[in-house]
């Protein structure tokens, strides 16, 4: 027994002694009544070092109690915070909803009149920006405020703008003349007096003006419409009344006139094909009236010569009746052989050009449609490297197409008038030789007879 305490006597000295490496060395003990009151004080040492901590742990367990206890404090008055604020903001939107509601009935047709008021504002902003008549810095202010107001307007505000409204009707009917700045075809500008006849156009003494609203200044027209001479009998003498063209769009038609092509123009947007065509119909044209004029010198002279009883060898007719002359006594199924080959041979004369004029009447629409198939190319060659975004770009590829096709037709159209006009003067020409020519056999018969009858 005694064996076994001092082995755990030297046990709890070496533990000890490992454990608190600070603490400085002991003493062994001589006896075991040292060794007992050693062991008793190191116990003693650590039930006291065990208390403190547990002290120590009590109290932090308690300050986080206290914490947590605040925390939660803290929380429970938020939550309840909440709450009342809630149901403040609750009670506070049913009191605004009964307030607008107030508002709305109160209100009633003035809130359309803020509408009306604002849209109007806005419209005459924009109408005035675009208009010939000077709108005063006044009225630009007030109109401005209107158009971006969020309150009613008050009585003062309405009397404003329908004062800006009729001062800008009444200045529609004016006509005066300012000194402004133009900006001519070639881009240079210069101070110019110009004349306005209310909000439709302005002109100079060069002519029709159009206004640019971005830059405040005039740009002359690079083509007049045709009432431009108009113009002249106002300028002469402004004292006296004098007709003027206005554009009731203001502006808009005058524009659209200045871009639309004349026809040179339009004949050019044609290309190769078009030029091609319109060769084509000017030597068709000037062919079937060289035709029509030597038709109509042959048609003279048979007619003379139907008249006359002299043989004249400058027509057809005269050339017949001196075959039948000539071989006047023959039997009569030879004369009339030799008279049919004498009006055969008139035919190609009086016959001459009619087919090369319907071939060209035939020709041109065929080009005018090559034209279209040539213009039809180009657009969709634009339209594979542009695409659809901008028509300007098809454009030339579409007049193009569309130009040439009208241009076959009118060269199509005169040329099948004046190959019908020649075939139907020839026929009638030829019918005419085929009638003397029937008329000369059936006497020749009648002759014939007659001598038969008398040698009986």
């Amino acid at each position: 027994m005694q064996r076994l305490i001092c082995t755990l006597a030297i046990f709890l000295s070496v533990s000890s002694a490992f454990a608190d490496t600070k603490s400085e060395p002991q003493t062994q003990p001589d006896s075991l009544a040292a060794l007992l009151s050693n062991i008793q004080q190191e116990n003693a040492a650590d039930a006291r070092i065990n208390q403190e901590r547990e002290q120590k742990f009590l109290s932090a367990r308690n300050e986080q109690r206290n914490l947590l206890n605040t925390a939660q404090s803290e929380l429970n008055s938020l939550k309840n915070r909440s709450k009342e604020l809630r149901s403040q903001f609750d009670n506070n939107e049913q009191a605004l909803n009964k307030q607008s509601e107030i508002l709305r009935l109160k209100l009633g047709n003035l809130g359309e009149m803020f509408g009306v008021v604002r849209q109007v504002s806005q419209d005459v902003i924009s109408l005035k920006q675009a208009s010939l008549i000077a709108t005063s810095e006044e009225d630009q202010v007030l109109l401005e405020k209107l158009a971006a107001s969020k309150s009613l307007p008050d009585i003062h505000e309405l009397e404003g703008l329908w004062l800006s409204m009729q001062r800008h009707m009444t200045a529609q009917a004016d006509i005066n003349n300012e000194t402004r700045e133009v900006v001519a075809e070639d881009g240079s500008v210069s101070q110019d007096a110009i004349y306005k006849v209310g909000p439709f156009v302005a002109f100079n003494d060069n002519g029709y003006l159009q206004y640019d609203d971005e830059s405040h200044s005039f740009i002359e027209l690079n083509r007049q419409p045709g009432e431009a001479a108009l113009l002249d009998d106002y300028l002469q003498d402004k004292s006296v009344f004098a007709p003027v063209a206005i554009d009731p769009t203001r502006g808009v038609m005058l524009g659209l006139y200045a871009q639309s092509p004349n026809l040179m123009e339009r004949i050019r947007q044609g290309g190769f094909i078009g030029y091609c065509i319109m060769l084509l119909t000017v030597l068709g044209v000037c062919y079937a009236a060289m035709r029509m004029f030597a038709l109509h010198k042959i048609n003279t002279g048979v007619q003379r010569q139907v008249n006359s009883t002299q043989i004249s060898s400058d027509n057809p007719l005269g050339r017949i009746m001196a075959v039948y002359r000539t071989d006047l006594q023959q039997d009569t199924d030879t004369l009339e052989k030799k008279i049919d080959e004498a009006v055969l041979a008139e035919l190609p004369a009086l016959e001459k050009g009619q087919s090369l004029i319907k071939l060209l009447a035939a020709v041109a629409p065929l080009m005018g449609l090559l034209g279209t198939v040539v213009g039809m190319i180009a657009t969709f060659q634009s339209i594979t490297l542009f695409g659809t975004g901008d028509p300007k770009l098809m454009a030339a590829g579409i007049s193009q197409a569309l130009i040439t096709t009208v241009q076959g037709l009118v060269a199509a159209i005169p040329l099948l008038l004046m190959h019908n006009l020649l075939s139907t003067r020839s026929r009638n020409l030829i019918q005419l030789l085929d009638k003397q020519a029937a008329g000369m056999i059936a006497e020749r018969a009648e002759t014939a007879r007659g001598a038969q009858d008398a040698g009986h």
